[in-house]
Order: structure tokens, then C-alpha cells, then sequence
């Protein structure tokens, strides 16, 4: 499909090792580096990175909510918080077993736990767990919206909506036993699927499957971009593709060198890490 001034890179970015979570804090975009144990800071209005923090062993997600940055450090069963006025580690919060991803939202931090097959809930006032929630399966990719927690899950069949209300869970069919990642939105949950190569659109307000999309290889952890469409990045295949949530098509692939994990939107740009390499990719809409 032709499109009228398609998405550009605008900049590319070399963070120093495996960029994987994004998050957007005041006026800058902060960028976890696995494979380096930092979060780097970047000044979007130079598309440099200006500071870098050591903030563990495997950071990989990361989000902003309360006035702090929340980061997943996934060797040390951690999830550290980090004041991002000062740049400097606030706390260190033991979550159990290999915690995968964070979200923010209702009133608390979420912590996707991938081997123990729980969620915990910490309180962001006192910097404590205060709920363990077993969902099953590997929890992966968790995020908050559209009335609840949403995790992702790794080797099942499905996902899990967890009610912030309540704690209690609910699990969503998709299948295939592969990679689910999450976005969820009020229109609908948005579900990638690195075994079937496809993007699956769940209604909220059922729970129930309402459409499917075919995109490119593996896709992974996405996110709505500021022109209305779903942006999901294909860790297989070095691309982006945009999917039309109107209508349930994809309007189309945007070629972004490397391998795609995690793309998140700041300062009207898309900004996808290349996991396996050392750079993240500033993209026009």
C-alpha cells in the first residue's frame, strides 16, 4: 500500500548496549540497556544521550508514573526505582523471580514475574509489595489501560487481565503457545504473537477475540503511535508495521534496521531499540 509522506528515521542513537524499555520523563526519553546495565538519558531536541545510570544487571522494562522511573532489572529480581530529576537510584524492591516487564497504573506498580507465573503489586507511596497475584503461565509483557492490568505471556495461550479493583484474574484465550505482548486502549487490547505472526484485537469490554491481523516476522512489544495507528515492531524481521485499529488492517511496513523488541512514542517520534545491536531509532510518523 502507498502511503502519502510515509514514516522516516530521523535519527539513530547509539545508547551502548541492547537498548530494550523507553520511557518519557519530563523533557527527556530515558532508555534501559541490557546488556549494559544503564539507563540512558537522551535529550530529544539533540537526539544524544547526555547522562547514562547504572541501575543493575538486566534492565530491560521501564516506565514513568509518580514522579519516578520504575525499571525492571531482570538478573536481580528487582524493580528499581530511580528519581529521573536527579538521575540517581531511589530504591531497590525485591519482586521474587525474574521480573520481565513493569507498568504503572491504579494507584500502583505492577511487576510481570516470568518464572514464578505472579504479578506483584507495590504500593509506589511505601515502596512495598503489597499483592502477589498468581496468574499462571510465564508472565511477560504487562501493561495498564482500558479498565485493568494487562500481562503477556511467554510459551501459552494466553493472556491475563487482572482487575486493579479486586486483583482478581481473568485469562483471555489467544493461542498458538508463543510470545503474547500487550497494548491495551479502550477501542481494544491489541495482542502481538511471535508464533502466528499476527496481531490479535481483543474487545475489553468482552474479553473475547474480534479480529486478526497478519504482520511480518515475530512480532513483539507495541504501542499506539500519535497518528492513531498501532505501531508494532517485528523483532524477526527489522520492521515496523502500522496497523489501522479503524479498521483492523495494516496500512504498512516501515523498514528500521535491527532487531525490534520495544517501541514507545515521546515528543511525536516513535522510538524503536534494536535489541541485538547497540542503537535506538528515532522515527517520524
Amino acid at each position: 500500500m502507498l502511503v502519502a509522506n510515509p514514516p522516516a528515521i530521523v535519527a539513530t542513537i547509539n545508547t551502548g548496549a541492547k537498548p530494550c524499555g523507553v520511557a518519557v520523563a519530563g523533557k527527556y526519553v530515558y532508555v534501559d540497556n541490557y546488556g549494559g546495565g544503564t539507563i540512558s538519558r537522551i535529550d530529544p531536541k539533540t537526539n544524544k544521550v547526555v547522562r547514562r545510570l547504572n541501575v543493575g544487571l538486566g534492565p530491560c522494562g521501564v516506565v514513568a508514573g509518580g514522579g519516578a522511573l520504575w525499571v525492571e532489572d531482570f538478573f536481580e529480581d528487582h524493580i528499581v526505582r530511580v528519581d529521573p530529576k536527579r538521575l540517581r537510584v531511589v530504591k531497590r524492591i525485591h519482586v521474587g523471580a525474574r521480573p520481565w516487564d513493569v507498568a504503572y497504573g491504579y494507584g500502583g506498580v505492577w511487576s510481570s514475574n516470568q518464572t514464578d507465573g505472579t504479578v506483584s503489586r507495590i504500593d509506589p507511596r511505601t515502596n512495598k509489595v503489597v499483592k502477589t497475584i498468581h496468574t499462571g503461565g510465564s508472565p511477560a509483557c504487562i501493561r495498564a489501560g482500558a479498565g485493568a492490568i494487562w500481562v503477556g505471556s511467554q510459551n501459552t495461550d494466553d493472556i491475563y487481565r487482572i482487575d486493579p479493583a479486586t486483583n482478581a484474574v481473568t485469562p483471555i484465550k489467544i493461542g498458538h503457545g508463543s510470545e503474547l505482548c500487550v497494548d491495551p486502549h479502550p477501542d481494544g487490547v491489541w495482542v502481538s504473537d511471535d508464533g502466528a505472526n499476527s496481531v490479535t484485537r481483543v474487545d475489553p469490554r468482552t474479553n473475547t477475540v474480534v479480529a486478526t491481523v497478519k504482520v511480518d516476522g515475530s512480532p513483539a512489544d507495541g504501542m499506539r503511535g500519535p497518528d492513531g495507528y498501532e505501531w508494532i515492531p517485528n523483532q524477526g524481521a527489522g520492521t515496523i508495521s502500522r496497523i489501522d485499529p479503524a479498521t483492523n488492517t495494516l496500512v504498512d511496513t516501515v523498514n528500521v534496521p535491527g532487531s525490534l523488541f520495544v517501541v514507545r512514542v515521546g515528543f511525536g517520534s516513535i522510538w524503536a531499540g534494536d535489541f541485538k545491536g547497540t542503537t535506538i531509532a528515532r522515527v517520524r510518523p
